[in-house]
C-alpha cells in the first residue's frame, strides 16, 4: 500500500532560478535571484516566532527579534515582498497540519517535526528541498552547494527514506543531566558522575539525605534513553553493518532499521540486547519522582507536572532535559534562581551484559528544535504558484545562512546552531564538538509510523513504573515493533526485504 496522498490537480513547479539580471549584495558577491512575485509570504516559525503584533508568546518566554530582523533585511532587497509571521495554537497537532493542508491553507513555510514530514503526514504536503540543497545559496559568499554548510549528521537525520529532504534544519538540542549544585553539595556530592555506577550511587546518596533525586518526563523517557543504550549495546561493528544497508553516513535511517530488523540485528525477539538495559533504567527511575513519570506519554494537558517545573522549583536535584530548560531557569525571579550545572554519562558498564565501550553520551539531542522548516506545496497551500515558490525559496536561502542561523539560535537560549561558520555559544562549545565525533542515531522504531512512538513509549512507561513485568513489557514491545515494521513496508513498497 502506498503512502496516502492529498488529491489535487498536478501543477508544474519551477525549481530553477530566473535568468533575469538581478541586483547585487555588496557583501555576498554573487547575484541574488530576480523574483517576479509580489505579495506576502506567510511563515509559521513556532519557537523562533518574533515578538510581532498578532503573535502571542507563552508566559516568561523571551521576546525574539532576530527572525524579524532577517525578514526586514530581505524585504529591503525585495520591496514588493512582505514576510508575515503567523501563529498556531495547536503545536504538535497532526490534525492541524492535515486539516489546514486539506483545505489548502497551510502557511507558505511551516515549522514541522521531521518525523511528521517524513512519515506521519500525507505525502505531497511539502516540497522536496533536496534539489535546492544541491544548488549554490546566492546569499553565502563563495558557496557552490547549499548543503556544504549544513551539518552532515543533521542532513542524515532529516533525510526521508526515499532520499527527499522536506525540512531545513539549523539547530541542535543540547541534552544532558541538569543538576542543582546546592542540593548536590547538601548531599555531600563534590564531583558529578560520569559513569552509570556513580549516577546510581549519587541518586541513593541524595535519597539518603532526604532530597528527591530527579524527575523525568514520560514524553521523552524511552526516546532519549533508548538512543544511548541501544547504540551502546548493539556496538560499533553491528552499527557498521546497519549503515552499509543504505550506505548511510553515521545515521541509521528508517530503511536501515527495517533491514536491521530483517537481519536480526535490531529484532528484539532475536537480539535481547535491545531490551536488556530496561531493568537498569527501572532501578534508577524507581528512585526518582514518580508523579512526573506517571504522566501519560505525549500528554498535552497544561496542568500536567513537568520535570522543568519541578527542577525550577528546586523540588528535585536533577533532571535529564534539553536546551529549552535554561531559558526557563533564566526567567525565574532573581531570589528564586540557583546555581546549576550539566553532566553526561559516558560509561554504561553494568547496565546489562551487552554493554560495550562505545561512548554514546552525545547520541541524545539533535535537530528536534523549532528550527525545522518545510515549504508547502500547491497541494497544501493554494496560493503557492511557481513564481511564489521561487520567492519562498529565496527567503529560505536568505535566512538559511550561518550568519542568521547563529543570530536566531543564540537568541533563543541554549540551542546549538549547526551551519558551518555559525558562532556557537561558549556554554555549548563542548557539546558542539561532540557533533564532530562518531555519533549514531539509534532511536529505534519510534518514527517508523505515526503511532509506533506512542505505543512503544507507553509500554516502556508501564514497565519502569512497575505496572507490568519485564517479560510482559518485552512481549508487547516486540509486537509493537513487528507491527511498525510491517506497516512501514506497506507504506513504502520500495523498501528492500
Amino acid at each position: 500500500m502506498k503512502k496516502k496522498t492529498l488529491s489535487t490537480i498536478t501543477v508544474a513547479l519551477v525549481l530553477g532560478g530566473s535568468s533575469i539580471a538581478a541586483p547585487m549584495i555588496a557583501s555576498a558577491g554573487p547575484k541574488i535571484p530576480a523574483l517576479s512575485y509580489k505579495g506576502t509570504i506567510t511563515m509559521y516559525a513556532q519557537g523562533f516566532t518574533p515578538d510581532v503584533p498578532g503573535v502571542y508568546l507563552a508566559p516568561n518566554s523571551p521576546k525574539l527579534h532576530m527572525l524579524e530582523n532577517a525578514a526586514m533585511e530581505f524585504e529591503k532587497l525585495y520591496p514588493g515582498i512582505k514576510i508575515k509571521f503567523v501563529n498556531s495554537n495547536t503545536y504538535g497537532s497532526v490534525q492541524w497540519y492535515e486539516t489546514q493542508a486539506a483545505a489548502g491553507l497551510l502557511p507558505d513555510i511551516v515549522f514541522v517535526p521531521i518525523s511528521y514530514a517524513n512519515a506521519t503526514l500525507p505525502s505531497g504536503m511539502f516540497t522536496n528541498l533536496a534539489p535546492y540543497f544541491n544548488e549554490p545559496n546566492p546569499f553565502i559568499p563563495g558557496n557552490k552547494r547549499w548543503s556544504a554548510i549544513m551539518n552532515p549528521r543533521v542532513l542524515g537525520i532529516t533525510r526521508a527514506p526515499g532520499g527527499e529532504q522536506y525540512v531545513l534544519d539549523g539547530a541542535w538540542v543540547a541534552t544532558a543531566f541538569y543538576y542543582n549544585k546546592n542540593l548536590f553539595k547538601k548531599a555531600g556530592i563534590t564531583t558529578v558522575p560520569h559513569n552509570w555506577a556513580q549516577l546510581v550511587a549519587d541518586t541513593k546518596k541524595l535519597k539518603a539525605h532526604g532530597i528527591d533525586p530527579g524527575a523525568m518526563s514520560s514524553q521523552y523517557m524511552y526516546s532519549w534513553w533508548n538512543r544511548i543504550f541501544n547504540a551502546n549495546a548493539v556496538g560499533k561493528k553491528e552499527i557498521a553493518k546497519l549503515l552499509a544497508f543504505t550506505h548511510s553516513v553515521g545515521i541509521v535511517n528508517q530503511v536501515d532499521e527495517v533491514q536491521g530488523y530483517a537481519k536480526g540485528i535490531l529484532n528484539p525477539a532475536k537480539n535481547p540486547a535491545i531490551t536488556a538495559w530496561w531493568p537498569a533504567m527501572k532501578d534508577l527511575l524507581s528512585q526518582w519522582d514518580k508523579t512526573v513519570l506517571e504522566v501519560p506519554p505525549n500528554s498535552t494537558s497544561a496542568s500536567a507536572p513537568t520535570p522543568e517545573n519541578y527542577f525550577s522549583a528546586q523540588k528535585v536535584a536533577m533532571v535529564y532535559d534539553g536546551s529549552w530548560l535554561p531559558p526557563i531557569l533564566h526567567s525565574l525571579p532573581k531570589k528564586q534562581q540557583f546555581p546549576y550545572g550539566t553532566f553526561t554519562i559516558s560509561n554504561l558498564k553494568g547496565t546489562s551484559k551487552y554493554a560495550t565501550n562505545l561512548v554514546t553520551s552525545q547520541d541524545v539531542g539533535g535537530p528536534g528544535t523549532s528550527y525545522e522548516y518545510a515549504v508547502s506545496t500547491h497541494k497544501s497551500d493554494n496560493t503557492m504558484t511557481p513564481a511564489k515558490l521561487q520567492a519562498v525559496m529565496a527567503w529560505m536561502q536568505f535566512m538559511g545562512t550561518p550568519q542568521w542561523d547563529a543570530k536566531m539560535v543564540n537568541e533563543q537560549g541554549d540551542f546549538i546552531p549547526t551551519f558551518k561558520g555559525a558562532k556557537v555559544p561558549p556554554s555549548e562549545a563542548s557539546i558542539a564538538r561532540d557533533l564532530t565525533k562518531p555519533w549514531y542515531d539509534l532511536d529505534l522504531f519510534e518514527n517508523l509510523t505515526g503511532g509506533a512512538g506512542t505505543q512503544i513509549d507507553s509500554v516502556f512507561q508501564e514497565y519502569v513504573t512497575g505496572q507490568i513485568s519485564f517479560q510482559s513489557a518485552v512481549q508487547q514491545y516486540e509486537q509493537a515493533v513487528s507491527q511498525a515494521v510491517q506497516q512501514f513496508k506497506q507504506q513504502n513498497s520500495s523498501t528492500p526485504s
